[in-house]
């Protein structure tokens, strides 16, 4: 008889197998995805969490794609930080933080129109899939944050979005 704490995917005849600890919310996605099994899912909210195994690949897939959203999310703090808008973005991104998903799924109507804009390097898609997942939002706005420690920190000041035309004749 299977044991019902232990959920794992079915991988191919040779495939390497990791095991993972997952928590109650985890356990009601997968069962939202139709991995678990009513059992499987009853005794992962009873335990709160599941020991499950699934295939490397899958793991390491997942772990390329987190890691190539920190990228694009650093690449967006680092441009509203050079900006000088920290202040501005942490408070709207903060207060906004509850209407994320709508806000992509905005984004996403925007795009045919911010293509033609914009072209081929138009960003909208990634960003509406980078806001879909508020653990995103969180570290965007704890990096903008560490931006601005690390401004105070090196005296650097921070980038004005409108130059003055005096401003302007003191760069020349």
């Amino acid at each position: 008889m299977p044991d019902h704490k232990t959920a794992t995917l079915q991988p191919g005849p040779t495939e390497e197998i990791m095991r993972l600890q997952i928590g109650p919310a985890q356990v009601e996605q997968l069962a939202a995805l139709g991995v678990l099994s009513e059992a499987q899912l009853q005794a992962g909210r009873q335990a709160g969490g599941l020991n499950i195994g699934l295939p490397a690949h899958l793991v390491q897939q997942f772990q390329q794609t987190s890691e190539i959203e920190k990228v694009e999310l650093e690449t967006l703090a680092r441009r509203i930080d050079n900006l000088g808008l920290n202040g501005p973005a942490r408070l709207f991104l903060a207060s906004n933080r509850p209407l994320s998903f709508f806000a992509s799924q905005i984004l996403l109507l925007a795009q045919p129109f911010s293509r033609l804009a914009l072209g081929a390097k138009d960003p909208t898609g990634r960003y509406s899939h980078l806001l879909e997942d508020r653990h995103n939002l969180d570290w965007l706005i704890a990096r903008l944050d560490n931006l601005e420690a690390e401004r105070r920190k090196g005296n650097r000041p921070a980038k004005p979005l409108f130059l003055s035309k005096t401003d302007d004749q003191n760069r020349g």
